[in-house]
């Protein structure tokens, strides 16, 4: 508990003075993610007719095919395919009969509290730093885990996803290889994540709840030569859709944005289902 208060402290600090933060997981974690890309491994390599077994987009939960998303243009989708859990879904009884077939999500399924709990812990703190008595955000509610599996060598581009900021609260995201590039002041530069940490960068959503002061990281993923696949695992935390969110700091103008409105926005900015579709 020593080491995981440590990492809090570490990431929280970090990512409210210099704008990101990268933090060394504990073992914990650490097991997780091996389980999780292991199985990515496995599960990408079946026939498209046994992935899209899996597959859920009304609910972003499981599979979805090569080119789904997209970053900025729609004519340049992100060049991977990809598979979700979201929390909030685990209890839909059509969800839950994976655990019995799917090994993927099983290894999902075990690192999404890991997860949901650093999140909240960090953002805690980032309340603290700005509102002590503002809103609580708890991740478990409309946050999800989101693995990319890319296949740079069979790409021409140079970029397998171009440059953007992700609409949310926080990303947590690692990868065993490298590729993800980072904007600092005004350049891109390699994320280099180690095997054993954890980047941590701020959203849009983010930036509204403390006035401005946290600005999202804008981040791209280059195709590295001599790669041969890809995997990233991305947490994605997101504010309520249910009930408000006051944000812990108000805009230069004074005023409050809608959080929650905004969070259904920014969830539709890359192609996928609203996230409104996760309260009916």
């Amino acid at each position: 508990m020593k080491d995981y208060a440590n990492l809090v402290r570490s990431a929280s600090s970090t990512l409210l003075h210099s704008g990101y933060a990268i933090v060394r997981m504990g073992p914990l974690m650490q097991a997780c993610l091996d389980e999780a890309f292991d199985e990515a491994d496995a599960f990408f390599a079946k026939e498209p007719s046994e992935k899209t077994r899996f597959a859920r987009p009304d609910i972003l939960e499981g599979f979805r095919t090569f080119g789904a998303e997209f970053s900025g243009d729609e004519t340049r989708p992100d060049l991977n395919e990809t598979f979700s859990l979201v929390l909030r879904n685990q209890s839909r009884p059509d969800i839950a009969v994976w655990r019995a077939v799917n090994p993927l999500h099983n290894a999902l399924r075990r690192a999404a509290p890991v997860y949901a709990s650093l999140a909240n812990a960090v953002l805690d703190d980032i309340r603290n730093a700005f509102d002590p008595e503002g809103d609580r955000i708890d991740a478990a509610a409309f946050s999800y885990l989101q693995l990319n599996y890319y296949r740079p060598g069979r790409e021409n581009r140079d970029l397998l996803q171009d440059a953007h900021e992700d609409g949310h609260l926080l990303t947590v995201v690692t990868s065993r290889q490298p590729g993800l590039e980072i904007e600092v002041d005004g350049r891109f530069e390699p994320a280099n994540i180690g095997r054993d940490e954890l980047l941590i960068m701020p959203g849009s959503i983010l930036t509204l709840m403390t006035g401005g002061h946290l600005r999202p990281l804008v981040h791209r993923v280059r195709n590295v030569s001599g790669v041969r696949t890809r995997a990233s695992l991305m947490f994605f935390v997101n504010a309520s859709v249910t009930t408000p969110t006051r944000a812990w700091a108000p805009a230069e103008d004074g005023s409050y944005p809608d959080i929650r409105a905004a969070t259904i926005e920014s969830s539709q900015v890359f192609g996928l289902t609203s996230i409104e579709a996760l309260a009916r």
